[in-house]
């Protein structure tokens, strides 16, 4: 009986140690046995950012499919990727908890937030359990300020975006006999806009403009005439503005209602004047719009194909955000092809390594420096023409001469 008995708790013994040891996996994406990597997409999906969201995650998701059908990862032997979708809402808690599922879900890296608010901390979670993360979207200087080595950013930080609007504004002052001198900022709270508007201001003399106001209100702001009334009184040239889509489209509709219209409306990192939907809407007010922002190399033979097969695939016009998501997925996946494992430290550290040429962003080669950050990203001037967002600055990649000023 006792020889029985040692034997049963022997078998028993061996599933529970097979059973761990099915759990346990790897550090990367995929469970041993099975040929997958798996990758994580860390978007706002639901609540007031979705939109975006979706057609961020849309983008990540094109550049996995372009992928699996090349053959996979060839030096993992056509390993297929798989896509692990997280929703962080617009909150940064639940940012967090969403790093933690996609740690348990074992990916090899993430890619994310659209949201400085949530990129900060996501980060910082995803660095606490060595999780390799792109930043496609999150303007905050912070994000690759704190001396993480996981942490990798595509996008322009904030104060590139400054310097890039300041240096810009120049450029056009001196080429027109209109030259605008005064402005008023208009800004989302966060620390998205606020970090960007706050690095204009503290540049703006030494470019010849002339703050006037600085007037912050909340994303979520159901009503914003006081902040129409206040730049009514100013009367300033130039609306500088960093909003969301929902508070930037309901800025814009405010001035028209006013009888005071500035000479320009400018954006610097602009998320509604960045976005497919309100560039595409049939208002004569969002006529000759500017916007200093990320987006796509016009001129690039591949950012064209990939606009065609993103209009294709989802019947919608490919967004700078998409564009920036779809670019972070060819990154990540690049990565992992030179890594050859899904090894999470060696992912990372082919991540440093990477050179990407053939891309679809207004730069040279895809690079990060020691911090994480894309050497060569910039912002450029758009404009919306028609029902298109057109590139008009700088000239070595302008789609069409600039209306400066625009009114």
């Amino acid at each position: 009986m006792k020889k029985k008995l040692l034997a049963l708790s022997m078998a028993v013994s061996l599933v529970f140690v097979a059973a761990c040891g099915e759990e346990s996996g790897t550090a990367g994406g995929g469970n041993e046995g099975e040929n997958i990597v798996k990758i994580g997409s860390l978007h706002p999906l639901s609540g007031g950012l979705a939109l975006e969201g979706q057609e961020m995650l849309d983008g990540v998701k094109l550049a996995v499919e372009e992928a699996n059908e090349a053959g996979g990862i060839e030096s993992m032997d056509g390993a297929k990727i798989e896509l692990v979708e997280s929703d962080h809402e617009g909150l940064a808690e639940k940012g967090v908890s969403e790093v933690q599922k996609l740690n348990t879900a074992k990916v090899a890296g993430i890619i994310g937030t659209y949201s400085s608010g949530v990129a900060l901390p996501a980060t910082q979670e995803a660095e606490r359990n060595g999780i390799p993360f792109i930043v496609d979207i999150g303007s905050a200087d912070d994000i690759t300020e704190r001396g993480f080595k996981y942490t990798f950013r595509l996008q322009p930080a904030a104060t590139s975006f400054s310097k890039d609007f300041l240096k810009y504004f120049e450029d056009l002052n001196k080429k027109t006999d209109k030259p605008l001198k005064t402005a008023v900022l208009v800004y989302e709270d966060s620390v998205f806009g606020s970090s960007i508007s706050k690095a204009i201001k503290e540049n703006a003399d030494d470019y010849g403009l002339k703050i006037l106001g600085d007037l912050p209100h909340s994303a979520s702001s159901a009503d914003l005439s006081s902040t129409i009334n206040k730049i009514s009184s100013l009367k300033p040239d130039v609306v500088i503005t960093t909003t969301y889509l929902r508070d930037g489209a309901m800025l814009v509709e405010g001035l028209q209602s006013t009888k005071f219209v500035p000479k320009a409306i400018i954006g610097v990192a602009n998320g509604a004047f960045s976005n497919a939907g309100f560039i595409t809407d049939e208002k004569a007010e969002n006529q000759n719009i500017m916007d200093v922002n990320y987006t796509i190399n016009p001129k690039s033979e591949t950012a064209n194909k990939v606009k065609e097969a993103y209009k294709e695939k989802y019947n919608k016009n490919l967004g700078p955000n998409a564009a920036y998501s779809y670019m972070a997925a060819k990154v990540l996946i690049g990565a992992i092809e030179r890594a050859g494992t899904n090894d999470r430290e060696k992912v990372m550290e082919a991540l440093k390594e990477t050179n990407y040429e053939d891309h679809i962003l207004p730069q040279e080669a895809i690079q990060f420096d020691e911090k994480g950050q894309n050497i060569g990203a910039r912002a450029v001037l758009n404009q919306i023409d028609g029902h298109e967002s057109k590139v008009v600055y700088p000239e070595e990649f302008a789609e069409q001469e600039v209306v400066y000023p625009a009114n």
